[in-house]
C-alpha cells in the first residue's frame, strides 16, 4: 500500500489509537476498491484500537458496496460507523457493517429495495437475492422484524423506500438514542434549511452535506460524543466475530442461495463463502477493468503518434512539393543552360549541326565534361584567322587568285621579256 496515495484514511493513525477513515461518495467500484485497500491497511499494518468510518453517500453498486460491508463487517479490529451526512441505498448497509451505528444529530438514512437500472418491473434473480440479503443484514443488525424491514424498504405509496433523520431512526427502532451525535443547533439548522425542497433526493442531499461537513473539524468527537465501545480483549472479540459468523452460517436462506446460484456456486457453502466469491470475480472484474483501461491508454497513445505522422506525413508533402517546384525549376535552367551551349558551339562553327542532340545528351549526363570538351576546341573565325595570317597561305591564296590571262602574260612575260624582247632559250 502507497502511504502517499491514501484518500479515504482522515489524519495521522497509530498503533493502539482511534484511526478514522471516511467513505464519501458514490458507491462505485473505484470508492470500494480504494476504500478497502485503505481500510484493510489500518486493519492489517496500523493496527488501531478502533477503527472509526465516517460516511455520507448516496450508494450505488450493491455488488461492489457488498465487498466493503464484508471488509468492515468482517474486521478483527473494533469499527463504528457515523454517518456524516447522508447515507442513502447501498450506504445505508455499509453503514450498518460497523460493530456500532451512529448518526450525527443532522445526518439522514435513507433505506430501499435494491433494483437494476432498466429492468423495469421484472427484476432478475440477483437483484431478488441481493434484497433478500439486505433484508436480512437490517434485521440482524438493528433487531427488526421481517415485516418490518420491508416496510421500510418498500416505503410508503408513490415513493423510493424511507428517508430517516435522527430522531426519526431512534423511533424507528433502528438505532438507541444513546447512537445519536449531537452537534450544534446552528448546524442542525443549516442542514434543515438546505434539505427544504430535496428532502428526497439522495445525491443532492449528499452534496449538500459535503459543503456542510467542509465547514465541520469532522476528525475530533467530543468526550460526549465518543464512542462508549470499550477496549476488549483481543482474544475475546475475535470470538465473538467468529460466533457471529458461524451464526450467520446457521440462518443462510433461500436468498443467500439465490446469490450463490448466481454466482455458479454449489453443494455446502457459508455466508463467508459467497462473499468471498464475489471478491474473487470483482478482483477477476478489477484486473479486466485495469487491463482495458491500459488498453485504452495504449490506443490513446498510438493515436497521438498516428496524429503526430500524420502531421509529419503533412510537413513531409509540403516539403517534397516545394522541393519538386525546385527541381523543376533547376532542371529547366539546366536544359536552357545546356541548349545555349551547343547552340553557341555551333553557332562557333565547333561542332555540326547535326550533332547537336549526341551533344545535348552529353552535357545531360555530364554538363562539366561537355562544357571543357567544347570550350577546347577552337571557334571557326579564330581557325580561319589563323589561316589567313599565315605567309604561306597568303602566298597560295594570292596564286589561286589569278586569273588564266594573268597567268598566260606572267608566261609571255617571261619569254619575251617586259619589253618584248625575245629572251635567250636555254
Amino acid at each position: 500500500m502507497d502511504i502517499n496515495n491514501l484518500k479515504n484514511i482522515v489524519g495521522e493513525a497509530k498503533q493502539g489509537e482511534v484511526a478514522v477513515i471516511k467513505f464519501f461518495g458514490r458507491v462505485t467500484e473505484e470508492t470500494t476498491s480504494q476504500f478497502n485497500s485503505e481500510f484493510e491497511f489500518l486493519e492489517n499494518c496500523v493496527r488501531p484500537s478502533l477503527i472509526r468510518i465516517l460516511i455520507n453517500s448516496e450508494g450505488g453498486s450493491v455488488l461492489h458496496g457488498m465487498t466493503t460491508y464484508s471488509t468492515i463487517s468482517n474486521s478483527k479490529i473494533p469499527t463504528e460507523c457515523i454517518i456524516e451526512g447522508i447515507a442513502a441505498s447501498m450506504g445505508s448497509v455499509i453503514w450498518a457493517a460497523g460493530d456500532r451505528s451512529l448518526m450525527r444529530d443532522y445526518s439522514i438514512l435513507m433505506i430501499h429495495n435494491p433494483f437494476m437500472p432498466g429492468a423495469g418491473e421484472e427484476q432478475s434473480d440477483m437483484v431478488k437475492a441481493f434484497t433478500g440479503q439486505i433484508e436480512t443484514i437490517y434485521r440482524k443488525r438493528f433487531g427488526l422484524t421481517k415485516e418490518h424491514v420491508k416496510a421500510i424498504m418498500n416505503g410508503e405509496a408513490d415513493k423510493d423506500g424511507t428517508f430517516f433523520d435522527a430522531k426519526a431512526a431512534v423511533k424507528a427502532g433502528i438505532i438507541s438514542a444513546d447512537c445519536v451525535l449531537k452537534t450544534s443547533k446552528q448546524v442542525c439548522d443549516k442542514v434543515r434549511n438546505g434539505i427544504n425542497g430535496i428532502e428526497n433526493n439522495a445525491a443532492m442531499i449528499q452534496d449538500m452535506m459535503c459543503k456542510i461537513n467542509s465547514e465541520i473539524d469532522e476528525n475530533k468527537l467530543s468526550e460526549n460524543e465518543s464512542s462508549n465501545l470499550k477496549q476488549k480483549d483481543n482474544n475475546q472479540f475475535l470470538n465473538k466475530k467468529a460466533e457471529n459468523i458461524m451464526n450467520e452460517g446457521k440462518t443462510i436462506g433461500f436468498e443467500i442461495g439465490a446469490v450463490a446460484a448466481s454466482l455458479g456456486m454449489t453443494g455446502t457453502f457459508e455466508v463467508k463463502d459467497v462473499m468471498a466469491r464475489i471478491s474473487d470475480l470483482l478482483a477477476v472484474e478489477a484486473r479486466l477493468t485495469t487491463t482495458q483501461k491500459d488498453l485504452e491508454d495504449a490506443k490513446t497513445v498510438i493515436a497521438g503518434k498516428e496524429a503526430t505522422i500524420q502531421n509529419m506525413q503533412k510537413d513531409l508533402d509540403s516539403v517534397n512539393a516545394k522541393l519538386s517546384v525546385y527541381e523543376k525549376k533547376e532542371a529547366d535552367e539546366k536544359k536552357a543552360r545546356i541548349e545555349t551551349m551547343v547552340q553557341n558551339a555551333i553557332n562557333e562553327g565547333k561542332i555540326e549541326n547535326g550533332a547537336k542532340e549526341q551533344w545535348v545528351q552529353m552535357a545531360t549526363a555530364n554538363f562539366d565534361l561537355a562544357e571543357k570538351t567544347l570550350a577546347s576546341i577552337p571557334a571557326r573565325e579564330i581557325i580561319t584567322r589563323e589561316i589567313a595570317d599565315d605567309p604561306a597561305n597568303i602566298d597560295a591564296a594570292k596564286e589561286a587568285a589569278k586569273t588564266a590571262e594573268e597567268k598566260m602574260a606572267e608566261k609571255v612575260k617571261a619569254v619575251v621579256g617586259a619589253d618584248f624582247e625575245f629572251k635567250t632559250l636555254s
